[in-house]
Protein backbone atom coordinates (compact mmCIF):
# COMPACT_ATOMS: atom_id res chain seq x y z
CA UNK A 1 0.00 0.00 0.00
CA UNK A 2 3.07 2.31 -0.01
CA UNK A 3 2.71 5.26 -2.48
CA UNK A 4 5.18 8.09 -3.66
CA UNK A 5 3.78 11.37 -2.90
CA UNK A 6 4.06 13.29 -6.57
CA UNK A 7 2.57 16.87 -8.00
CA UNK A 8 0.65 14.88 -10.64
CA UNK A 9 -2.46 15.29 -10.51
CA UNK A 10 -3.54 11.70 -11.66
CA UNK A 11 -1.32 9.99 -8.87
CA UNK A 12 -3.12 12.11 -6.71
CA UNK A 13 -5.97 10.96 -7.95
CA UNK A 14 -4.55 7.12 -7.27
CA UNK A 15 -3.86 7.59 -3.63
CA UNK A 16 -7.49 9.35 -3.36
CA UNK A 17 -8.71 6.22 -4.14
CA UNK A 18 -6.59 4.18 -2.21
CA UNK A 19 -7.85 6.21 0.92
CA UNK A 20 -11.71 5.68 0.15
CA UNK A 21 -10.31 2.35 -0.14
CA UNK A 22 -9.02 2.56 3.90
CA UNK A 23 -11.88 2.41 5.82
CA UNK A 24 -13.06 -1.14 4.11
CA UNK A 25 -9.94 -2.64 5.06
CA UNK A 26 -10.12 -0.84 8.67
CA UNK A 27 -13.78 -2.56 8.67
CA UNK A 28 -12.82 -6.15 7.91
CA UNK A 29 -10.21 -5.79 10.90
CA UNK A 30 -13.63 -6.07 13.29
CA UNK A 31 -14.09 -9.32 11.55
CA UNK A 32 -10.05 -10.28 12.86
CA UNK A 33 -8.58 -9.46 9.53
CA UNK A 34 -5.70 -7.42 9.38
CA UNK A 35 -4.60 -4.84 6.35
CA UNK A 36 -2.58 -7.86 5.07
CA UNK A 37 -5.43 -10.32 5.15
CA UNK A 38 -4.18 -12.75 7.31
CA UNK A 39 -5.74 -13.67 10.80
CA UNK A 40 -5.15 -11.63 14.28
CA UNK A 41 -5.60 -12.68 17.59
CA UNK A 42 -8.78 -10.58 19.34
CA UNK A 43 -7.48 -8.59 22.61
CA UNK A 44 -9.19 -11.15 24.42
CA UNK A 45 -6.97 -13.48 23.17
CA UNK A 46 -4.01 -11.03 23.37
CA UNK A 47 -3.59 -10.35 27.07
CA UNK A 48 -1.19 -13.43 28.03
CA UNK A 49 1.21 -12.75 25.38
CA UNK A 50 4.49 -11.26 25.44
CA UNK A 51 5.78 -8.43 23.01
CA UNK A 52 7.19 -10.77 20.80
CA UNK A 53 4.38 -12.78 20.57
CA UNK A 54 2.51 -9.84 19.23
CA UNK A 55 4.91 -8.41 16.69
CA UNK A 56 5.00 -12.02 15.33
CA UNK A 57 1.19 -12.35 14.88
CA UNK A 58 0.99 -8.93 13.70
CA UNK A 59 3.97 -8.15 11.59
CA UNK A 60 3.97 -4.68 10.91
CA UNK A 61 5.81 -3.38 7.67
CA UNK A 62 8.67 -2.36 8.83
CA UNK A 63 10.25 -1.08 5.49
CA UNK A 64 10.01 2.68 5.50
CA UNK A 65 11.76 5.51 5.16
CA UNK A 66 11.89 6.27 8.50
CA UNK A 67 11.93 3.76 11.55
CA UNK A 68 11.62 5.01 14.97
CA UNK A 69 10.50 3.03 18.37
CA UNK A 70 7.85 4.19 20.72
CA UNK A 71 6.86 2.90 24.11
CA UNK A 72 3.18 2.46 25.08
CA UNK A 73 0.74 -0.25 26.79
CA UNK A 74 -0.36 -3.08 25.20
CA UNK A 75 -3.86 -2.19 24.75
CA UNK A 76 -3.00 1.21 23.64
CA UNK A 77 -5.24 3.06 20.90
CA UNK A 78 -4.52 5.79 18.24
CA UNK A 79 -8.11 6.70 17.74
CA UNK A 80 -7.45 10.62 19.48
CA UNK A 81 -10.83 9.94 21.59
CA UNK A 82 -9.27 6.67 23.30
CA UNK A 83 -5.35 7.47 23.25
CA UNK A 84 -3.70 8.30 26.48
CA UNK A 85 -0.37 6.72 25.65
CA UNK A 86 2.19 9.47 25.64
CA UNK A 87 4.11 8.24 22.62
CA UNK A 88 0.96 7.73 20.75
CA UNK A 89 -0.52 10.96 21.17
CA UNK A 90 2.82 12.63 19.54
CA UNK A 91 2.46 10.43 16.97
CA UNK A 92 -1.17 11.22 16.21
CA UNK A 93 0.50 15.07 15.69
CA UNK A 94 1.26 13.60 12.69
CA UNK A 95 -1.79 12.64 11.31
CA UNK A 96 -4.32 15.06 12.93
CA UNK A 97 -4.41 18.92 12.74
CA UNK A 98 -6.40 21.39 15.06
CA UNK A 99 -7.90 24.96 14.45
CA UNK A 100 -5.43 26.02 16.73
CA UNK A 101 -1.59 24.86 17.15
CA UNK A 102 1.11 25.96 18.96
CA UNK A 103 4.44 27.62 17.65
CA UNK A 104 7.70 27.53 19.10
CA UNK A 105 6.98 29.58 21.86
CA UNK A 106 3.99 26.98 22.75
CA UNK A 107 1.88 30.58 21.94
CA UNK A 108 -1.60 29.78 19.88
CA UNK A 109 -1.13 30.17 16.17
CA UNK A 110 -3.72 29.64 13.37
CA UNK A 111 -3.79 25.87 11.90
CA UNK A 112 -6.52 24.74 10.54
CA UNK A 113 -8.69 28.05 11.27
CA UNK A 114 -7.50 30.76 9.06
CA UNK A 115 -8.86 33.84 11.26
CA UNK A 116 -10.94 34.68 14.46
CA UNK A 117 -12.68 37.53 16.27
CA UNK A 118 -14.10 37.84 19.75
CA UNK A 119 -16.96 39.27 20.86
CA UNK A 120 -17.10 38.54 24.88
CA UNK A 121 -17.20 34.92 25.47
CA UNK A 122 -18.62 34.65 21.63
CA UNK A 123 -15.73 33.37 19.49
CA UNK A 124 -16.00 33.41 15.76
CA UNK A 125 -13.41 31.05 13.37
CA UNK A 126 -13.04 30.87 9.65
CA UNK A 127 -11.99 27.63 8.52
CA UNK A 128 -9.17 28.12 5.63
CA UNK A 129 -10.82 27.03 2.36
CA UNK A 130 -9.78 23.82 0.35
CA UNK A 131 -8.44 21.72 2.88
CA UNK A 132 -9.69 17.62 2.83
CA UNK A 133 -9.23 14.49 4.75
CA UNK A 134 -7.41 11.98 3.71
CA UNK A 135 -10.28 10.00 2.39
CA UNK A 136 -10.92 12.83 0.16
CA UNK A 137 -14.00 14.45 2.27
CA UNK A 138 -13.50 18.34 2.97
CA UNK A 139 -13.24 19.97 6.26
CA UNK A 140 -16.17 21.69 7.31
CA UNK A 141 -17.52 23.43 10.44
CA UNK A 142 -19.70 20.24 10.70
CA UNK A 143 -16.62 17.79 11.41
CA UNK A 144 -15.13 20.21 13.93
CA UNK A 145 -18.20 19.93 15.84
CA UNK A 146 -18.36 16.59 15.52
CA UNK A 147 -14.84 16.10 16.94
CA UNK A 148 -15.60 18.37 19.81
CA UNK A 149 -18.57 16.63 21.13
CA UNK A 150 -16.88 13.41 20.91
CA UNK A 151 -14.36 14.84 22.82
CA UNK A 152 -16.66 15.99 25.74
CA UNK A 153 -17.55 12.02 25.83
CA UNK A 154 -13.74 11.00 26.55
CA UNK A 155 -12.41 10.13 30.20
CA UNK A 156 -10.50 12.83 32.16
CA UNK A 157 -7.55 10.90 31.55
CA UNK A 158 -7.49 12.10 27.70
CA UNK A 159 -5.20 14.40 26.79
CA UNK A 160 -7.61 16.99 25.39
CA UNK A 161 -10.54 16.37 27.86
CA UNK A 162 -9.68 19.27 29.69
CA UNK A 163 -9.18 21.76 27.05
CA UNK A 164 -12.66 20.84 25.64
CA UNK A 165 -14.28 21.50 28.69
CA UNK A 166 -13.72 25.30 28.44
CA UNK A 167 -15.95 25.30 26.01
CA UNK A 168 -20.04 26.09 26.71
CA UNK A 169 -20.94 24.85 22.91
CA UNK A 170 -19.83 25.34 19.44
CA UNK A 171 -22.52 25.78 16.32
CA UNK A 172 -21.89 25.97 12.73
CA UNK A 173 -22.98 29.32 10.95
CA UNK A 174 -21.37 27.84 7.64
CA UNK A 175 -19.97 25.25 6.21
CA UNK A 176 -16.03 27.50 6.84
CA UNK A 177 -17.79 29.43 9.99
CA UNK A 178 -17.62 28.50 13.53
CA UNK A 179 -19.31 30.11 16.06
CA UNK A 180 -17.51 28.93 19.87
CA UNK A 181 -19.71 30.49 22.93
CA UNK A 182 -16.82 29.70 25.86
CA UNK A 183 -16.61 29.96 29.59
CA UNK A 184 -14.04 32.72 29.24
CA UNK A 185 -14.11 36.09 27.53
CA UNK A 186 -10.23 35.87 27.00
CA UNK A 187 -7.34 34.77 25.14
CA UNK A 188 -6.66 31.49 26.82
CA UNK A 189 -10.03 30.05 24.97
CA UNK A 190 -7.56 29.87 22.25
CA UNK A 191 -5.84 27.17 23.78
CA UNK A 192 -9.30 25.30 24.24
CA UNK A 193 -9.17 24.83 20.19
CA UNK A 194 -5.97 22.81 20.58
CA UNK A 195 -8.22 19.86 19.99
CA UNK A 196 -7.87 17.04 17.04
CA UNK A 197 -10.19 17.67 14.44
CA UNK A 198 -11.30 13.97 12.97
CA UNK A 199 -13.31 12.91 10.04
CA UNK A 200 -16.77 12.67 11.54
CA UNK A 201 -18.08 9.43 9.28
CA UNK A 202 -14.18 7.89 10.92
CA UNK A 203 -14.95 9.01 14.54
CA UNK A 204 -15.38 5.36 15.78
CA UNK A 205 -12.44 3.85 13.30
CA UNK A 206 -9.10 2.45 14.75
CA UNK A 207 -7.11 4.47 12.22
CA UNK A 208 -9.20 7.34 12.13
CA UNK A 209 -8.68 10.29 9.36
CA UNK A 210 -7.22 13.39 9.88
CA UNK A 211 -5.56 16.27 7.82
CA UNK A 212 -2.29 16.39 8.54
CA UNK A 213 0.96 14.94 6.64
CA UNK A 214 0.37 11.69 7.18
CA UNK A 215 -2.46 9.33 7.35
CA UNK A 216 -2.28 5.50 9.34
CA UNK A 217 -2.24 2.19 6.89
CA UNK A 218 -1.54 -0.91 9.13
CA UNK A 219 -2.25 -0.64 13.50
CA UNK A 220 -1.53 -3.80 15.56
CA UNK A 221 -2.02 -3.37 18.90
CA UNK A 222 0.80 -3.83 20.86
CA UNK A 223 2.93 -4.19 18.22
CA UNK A 224 3.30 -1.27 16.03
CA UNK A 225 1.67 1.41 13.33
CA UNK A 226 2.80 2.40 9.92
CA UNK A 227 2.16 5.88 8.72
CA UNK A 228 2.17 6.95 4.59
CA UNK A 229 2.71 10.20 3.74
CA UNK A 230 -0.91 12.46 2.81
CA UNK A 231 -0.95 13.52 -1.00
CA UNK A 232 -3.62 15.60 -0.23
CA UNK A 233 -1.96 17.77 2.69
CA UNK A 234 -2.21 21.27 1.90
CA UNK A 235 1.26 22.06 2.70
CA UNK A 236 4.32 21.50 1.62
CA UNK A 237 5.66 18.07 0.33
CA UNK A 238 7.07 15.93 3.58
CA UNK A 239 10.32 14.51 2.52
CA UNK A 240 10.15 11.52 4.66
CA UNK A 241 6.90 9.39 2.65
CA UNK A 242 6.65 6.95 5.05
CA UNK A 243 6.95 5.89 9.15
CA UNK A 244 6.80 2.76 10.70
CA UNK A 245 6.99 2.27 14.08
CA UNK A 246 7.48 -0.25 16.52
CA UNK A 247 5.94 -0.31 19.63
CA UNK A 248 8.62 -1.25 22.73
CA UNK A 249 7.78 -2.82 26.06
CA UNK A 250 10.18 -0.37 27.82
CA UNK A 251 12.81 2.21 27.01
CA UNK A 252 15.58 -0.39 28.08
CA UNK A 253 14.13 -2.19 24.99
CA UNK A 254 13.60 0.07 22.60
CA UNK A 255 16.87 1.96 23.32
CA UNK A 256 18.41 -1.36 22.45
CA UNK A 257 16.67 -1.62 19.34
CA UNK A 258 18.33 1.97 18.54
CA UNK A 259 21.73 1.00 19.31
CA UNK A 260 21.18 -2.52 17.04
CA UNK A 261 19.68 -0.37 14.39
CA UNK A 262 16.50 -1.92 14.59
CA UNK A 263 15.22 1.62 14.81
CA UNK A 264 16.76 4.99 13.37
CA UNK A 265 15.04 7.21 15.73
CA UNK A 266 13.45 7.42 19.17
CA UNK A 267 12.13 9.79 21.76
CA UNK A 268 12.36 9.49 25.52
CA UNK A 269 11.90 11.67 29.02
CA UNK A 270 13.61 8.33 30.94
CA UNK A 271 16.78 9.03 32.67
CA UNK A 272 18.39 6.03 30.66
CA UNK A 273 18.97 8.43 27.66
CA UNK A 274 21.53 10.56 29.50
CA UNK A 275 24.10 7.77 28.67
CA UNK A 276 22.71 6.87 25.58
CA UNK A 277 23.14 10.50 24.06
CA UNK A 278 26.85 10.93 24.37
CA UNK A 279 27.25 7.17 22.50
CA UNK A 280 29.46 7.84 18.91
CA UNK A 281 26.90 7.77 16.10
CA UNK A 282 24.09 8.85 17.92
CA UNK A 283 22.95 12.53 17.54
CA UNK A 284 20.26 13.84 20.10
CA UNK A 285 17.97 16.74 20.83
CA UNK A 286 16.65 17.85 23.58
CA UNK A 287 13.00 19.26 24.19
CA UNK A 288 11.00 20.44 27.22
CA UNK A 289 8.44 18.66 29.22
CA UNK A 290 5.76 19.86 31.90
CA UNK A 291 7.33 18.14 34.87
CA UNK A 292 8.50 20.58 37.25
CA UNK A 293 10.81 20.04 40.00
CA UNK A 294 10.59 22.09 43.47
CA UNK A 295 11.31 22.13 46.91
CA UNK A 296 7.92 22.73 48.86
CA UNK A 297 8.92 25.04 51.94
CA UNK A 298 6.77 24.58 55.31
CA UNK A 299 5.42 28.41 55.91
CA UNK A 300 4.24 27.53 59.11
CA UNK A 301 5.90 29.70 61.96
CA UNK A 302 7.43 27.13 63.94
CA UNK A 303 9.45 26.28 61.22
CA UNK A 304 12.92 27.72 59.87
CA UNK A 305 11.36 27.93 56.26
CA UNK A 306 8.26 29.77 57.48
CA UNK A 307 10.67 33.04 57.37
CA UNK A 308 10.80 34.12 53.55
CA UNK A 309 14.47 34.87 54.49
CA UNK A 310 15.41 31.61 54.44
CA UNK A 311 13.68 30.17 51.44
CA UNK A 312 15.60 33.22 49.76
CA UNK A 313 18.93 31.84 51.60
CA UNK A 314 18.16 28.42 50.15
CA UNK A 315 17.67 29.45 46.33
CA UNK A 316 21.16 31.57 46.89
CA UNK A 317 22.80 28.22 48.96
CA UNK A 318 21.50 25.08 46.41
CA UNK A 319 23.36 25.09 43.27
CA UNK A 320 20.99 24.06 40.93
CA UNK A 321 23.18 23.86 37.52
CA UNK A 322 24.82 21.41 39.59
CA UNK A 323 21.81 19.56 40.81
CA UNK A 324 20.00 19.28 36.64
CA UNK A 325 23.59 18.45 35.76
CA UNK A 326 24.66 15.59 38.64
CA UNK A 327 21.42 14.83 40.17
CA UNK A 328 19.13 15.01 36.96
CA UNK A 329 21.88 13.39 34.69
CA UNK A 330 22.11 17.11 32.61
CA UNK A 331 18.09 16.11 31.52
CA UNK A 332 16.99 19.38 32.96
CA UNK A 333 16.10 23.46 32.47
CA UNK A 334 16.97 25.43 35.74
CA UNK A 335 14.03 27.48 36.69
CA UNK A 336 12.72 29.52 39.25
CA UNK A 337 9.16 29.51 38.28
CA UNK A 338 6.43 27.00 37.30
CA UNK A 339 6.58 28.61 33.71
CA UNK A 340 8.42 26.79 30.67
CA UNK A 341 11.57 29.09 29.44
CA UNK A 342 10.87 28.23 26.36
CA UNK A 343 6.96 29.58 26.44
CA UNK A 344 6.23 33.38 25.12
CA UNK A 345 4.78 33.93 29.06
CA UNK A 346 8.24 33.08 30.40
CA UNK A 347 9.47 36.18 32.49
CA UNK A 348 13.13 36.85 32.58
CA UNK A 349 13.38 38.62 35.11
CA UNK A 350 12.02 36.17 37.31
CA UNK A 351 15.68 34.24 37.27
CA UNK A 352 17.13 36.50 39.84
CA UNK A 353 18.93 33.89 42.22
CA UNK A 354 21.98 32.49 41.41
CA UNK A 355 24.78 30.03 43.27
CA UNK A 356 26.20 32.17 46.09
CA UNK A 357 27.01 30.49 49.51
CA UNK A 358 28.15 34.22 51.07
CA UNK A 359 24.94 35.43 50.13
CA UNK A 360 22.56 32.68 51.87
CA UNK A 361 25.36 32.48 54.89
CA UNK A 362 24.26 36.13 54.84
CA UNK A 363 20.23 35.78 54.52
CA UNK A 364 20.67 32.99 57.30
CA UNK A 365 22.26 35.25 59.65
CA UNK A 366 19.76 37.62 59.26
CA UNK A 367 17.09 35.12 60.76
CA UNK A 368 19.40 35.38 64.38
CA UNK A 369 21.09 31.80 63.30
CA UNK A 370 25.19 31.96 63.97
CA UNK A 371 27.90 29.60 64.38
CA UNK A 372 28.11 29.77 68.19
CA UNK A 373 30.15 26.61 68.55
CA UNK A 374 32.96 26.56 65.94
CA UNK A 375 32.17 23.43 63.92
CA UNK A 376 30.32 25.49 61.09
CA UNK A 377 27.37 24.60 61.79
CA UNK A 378 24.44 27.44 62.69
CA UNK A 379 22.50 27.45 65.57
CA UNK A 380 20.90 29.49 68.40
CA UNK A 381 20.07 29.87 71.60
CA UNK A 382 16.38 28.53 72.84
CA UNK A 383 15.87 29.58 76.36
CA UNK A 384 18.76 27.64 77.84
CA UNK A 385 19.45 24.80 74.87
CA UNK A 386 21.74 25.09 71.85
CA UNK A 387 19.84 24.26 69.25
CA UNK A 388 20.91 23.41 65.48
CA UNK A 389 19.90 24.96 62.09
CA UNK A 390 18.59 21.77 60.84
CA UNK A 391 15.95 20.94 58.34
CA UNK A 392 14.02 18.14 57.43
CA UNK A 393 13.74 17.23 53.82
CA UNK A 394 11.27 14.37 52.67
CA UNK A 395 11.12 13.42 49.22
CA UNK A 396 10.28 10.27 47.46
CA UNK A 397 11.37 7.95 44.39
CA UNK A 398 10.08 7.21 41.00
CA UNK A 399 9.61 3.42 40.36
CA UNK A 400 12.54 3.26 37.86
CA UNK A 401 15.44 5.04 39.70
CA UNK A 402 16.46 7.43 42.71
CA UNK A 403 17.01 11.03 40.85
CA UNK A 404 15.07 12.50 43.54
CA UNK A 405 16.78 11.14 46.89
CA UNK A 406 20.14 11.61 44.56
CA UNK A 407 19.08 15.22 44.05
CA UNK A 408 17.85 15.60 47.67
CA UNK A 409 21.40 14.33 49.10
CA UNK A 410 22.93 16.84 46.69
CA UNK A 411 21.13 19.43 48.12
CA UNK A 412 21.93 18.69 52.00
CA UNK A 413 25.83 18.41 51.08
CA UNK A 414 25.47 21.69 49.26
CA UNK A 415 23.47 23.45 52.20
CA UNK A 416 25.76 22.23 54.69
CA UNK A 417 28.45 24.43 53.88
CA UNK A 418 26.66 27.42 54.53
CA UNK A 419 26.12 25.73 58.00
CA UNK A 420 22.54 24.38 57.58
CA UNK A 421 22.14 20.65 58.72
CA UNK A 422 19.43 18.71 56.12
CA UNK A 423 18.00 15.54 57.41
CA UNK A 424 16.73 13.61 53.97
CA UNK A 425 14.25 11.25 54.31
CA UNK A 426 12.73 9.27 51.21
CA UNK A 427 9.22 7.90 51.77
CA UNK A 428 6.97 6.19 49.27
CA UNK A 429 4.85 8.94 47.37
CA UNK A 430 2.34 9.03 49.70
CA UNK A 431 3.28 9.12 52.59
CA UNK A 432 5.75 11.57 51.44
CA UNK A 433 2.39 13.68 50.37
CA UNK A 434 0.81 12.64 53.88
CA UNK A 435 4.13 14.34 55.75
CA UNK A 436 3.41 17.34 53.65
CA UNK A 437 -0.32 17.87 54.51
CA UNK A 438 0.48 16.81 58.04
CA UNK A 439 3.23 20.00 58.04
CA UNK A 440 5.28 17.08 59.67
CA UNK A 441 8.75 18.61 57.28
CA UNK A 442 10.35 21.43 56.48
CA UNK A 443 11.14 21.04 52.64
CA UNK A 444 9.84 18.55 50.30
CA UNK A 445 11.56 17.74 46.88
CA UNK A 446 8.43 17.01 44.58
CA UNK A 447 7.93 17.00 41.01
CA UNK A 448 4.30 18.06 39.26
CA UNK A 449 2.85 17.70 35.96
CA UNK A 450 2.08 21.03 34.69
CA UNK A 451 -0.20 21.86 31.81
CA UNK A 452 0.36 23.09 28.19
CA UNK A 453 -2.46 25.56 28.91
CA UNK A 454 -1.50 28.95 31.02
CA UNK A 455 -3.03 27.87 34.48
CA UNK A 456 -0.96 28.94 37.72
CA UNK A 457 -4.04 28.58 39.64
CA UNK A 458 -3.31 24.76 40.95
CA UNK A 459 0.08 25.84 42.15
CA UNK A 460 -0.86 29.63 44.01
CA UNK A 461 -4.26 30.14 44.54
CA UNK A 462 -5.49 29.46 47.58
CA UNK A 463 -7.17 25.76 47.74
CA UNK A 464 -5.06 24.99 44.55
CA UNK A 465 -4.56 21.09 43.80
CA UNK A 466 -0.87 21.52 43.66
CA UNK A 467 -0.82 24.09 46.46
CA UNK A 468 0.91 21.53 48.71
CA UNK A 469 1.64 24.17 51.51
CA UNK A 470 -1.68 26.35 51.40
CA UNK A 471 -0.10 29.39 50.09
CA UNK A 472 -1.68 32.49 50.20
CA UNK A 473 -1.33 36.05 48.23
CA UNK A 474 -4.18 38.68 48.42
CA UNK A 475 -2.33 40.15 44.90
CA UNK A 476 -1.56 36.66 43.14
CA UNK A 477 -5.64 35.89 44.10
CA UNK A 478 -6.37 38.91 41.84
CA UNK A 479 -3.91 38.23 39.31
CA UNK A 480 -5.29 34.53 38.54
CA UNK A 481 -8.82 35.68 38.79
CA UNK A 482 -7.91 37.85 35.90
CA UNK A 483 -5.65 35.57 33.33
CA UNK A 484 -9.45 34.35 32.15
CA UNK A 485 -10.63 37.52 30.71
CA UNK A 486 -7.29 38.98 29.61
CA UNK A 487 -8.43 39.43 26.14
CA UNK A 488 -5.28 40.49 24.35
CA UNK A 489 -1.52 38.46 24.27
CA UNK A 490 -0.52 41.87 25.84
CA UNK A 491 -2.60 41.53 28.91
CA UNK A 492 -2.21 37.92 29.62
CA UNK A 493 1.35 38.62 29.19
CA UNK A 494 1.21 41.01 31.76
CA UNK A 495 -0.40 38.95 34.07
CA UNK A 496 2.20 36.29 33.97
CA UNK A 497 4.81 38.54 34.39
CA UNK A 498 3.52 39.72 37.45
CA UNK A 499 2.59 36.61 39.27
CA UNK A 500 6.25 35.24 38.42
CA UNK A 501 7.47 38.51 40.28
CA UNK A 502 5.44 37.61 42.92
CA UNK A 503 6.74 33.80 43.19
CA UNK A 504 10.62 34.44 43.39
CA UNK A 505 9.55 37.15 45.79
CA UNK A 506 7.53 35.47 48.36
CA UNK A 507 8.45 32.39 47.17
CA UNK A 508 5.75 29.88 48.10
CA UNK A 509 8.17 26.99 46.40
CA UNK A 510 12.13 26.95 45.55
CA UNK A 511 11.91 26.34 41.47
CA UNK A 512 14.76 24.26 40.64
CA UNK A 513 13.92 23.21 37.01
CA UNK A 514 12.00 21.42 34.27
CA UNK A 515 12.56 18.21 33.07
CA UNK A 516 13.72 17.44 29.20
CA UNK A 517 13.05 15.04 26.87
CA UNK A 518 15.47 13.86 24.13
CA UNK A 519 14.92 12.44 20.83
CA UNK A 520 17.78 10.09 20.02
CA UNK A 521 18.30 9.13 16.29
CA UNK A 522 21.26 7.22 14.42
CA UNK A 523 20.35 9.88 11.69
CA UNK A 524 20.64 13.59 11.32
CA UNK A 525 18.04 15.74 12.79
CA UNK A 526 17.76 18.91 10.93
CA UNK A 527 14.22 19.29 10.30
CA UNK A 528 12.88 18.91 14.01
CA UNK A 529 11.73 22.13 16.02
CA UNK A 530 9.66 23.39 17.83
CA UNK A 531 9.29 19.83 20.08
CA UNK A 532 7.42 19.45 23.13
CA UNK A 533 5.92 16.49 25.41
CA UNK A 534 2.76 16.12 23.37
CA UNK A 535 4.48 16.70 20.09
CA UNK A 536 7.94 15.28 20.59
CA UNK A 537 8.17 14.56 16.53
CA UNK A 538 7.34 18.18 15.50
CA UNK A 539 9.01 18.77 12.23
CA UNK A 540 9.87 15.02 11.46
CA UNK A 541 8.64 15.56 7.71
CA UNK A 542 10.62 17.20 7.10
CA UNK A 543 13.77 15.48 8.08
CA UNK A 544 16.34 14.48 5.24
CA UNK A 545 14.86 10.95 3.48
CA UNK A 546 18.17 9.58 3.35
CA UNK A 547 21.62 9.75 4.66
Amino acid sequence: MQFIRSRRWPERILALALALCLPVLAAAEEGAQDLQGGEIPLEDDIQWMNQSDLQAAYAINMDADLQLGYVASTTGEINPFHCTDRDLVSLNHLVFESLVDFDDEVKPTPLLADSWTSNGKEWTFKLREGIVFHNGAALTAYEVVASYQRFLLCEETNPYYSRVQMISSMEVVDDLTLKVNSKYSGYVTLYAMTFPVVQSSTLDDRMARGTGPYWYTEYATGSGVRLEVNPLWWKKDPEIQSIAARNYADTGSALEALKTNEINLLCTQSSQAAINRKISGLTSMDYTTTTYEMLVPNLNDDSPMGDVRMRQALMYGIDRAAVAESAYLGMGVQCEVPVNPSSWLYESQSAIYYYSPERAYQLIQSCGWEDLTGDGMLNQIDGVLLKDLTLKLVTYNESTNTIRENAANLIANQLAKVGVTVEVHVYTKQTCLQRVKDKNYDIALVGVQLSEIPNLSPMFQSGGSLNLNNFKNDNMELLIGQVSSAKTEEELKSLYSQMQMIAVERLPVLGLLFRTGTVLSTRSLAGLSGMCVSDMLNGVEFMQRTQ
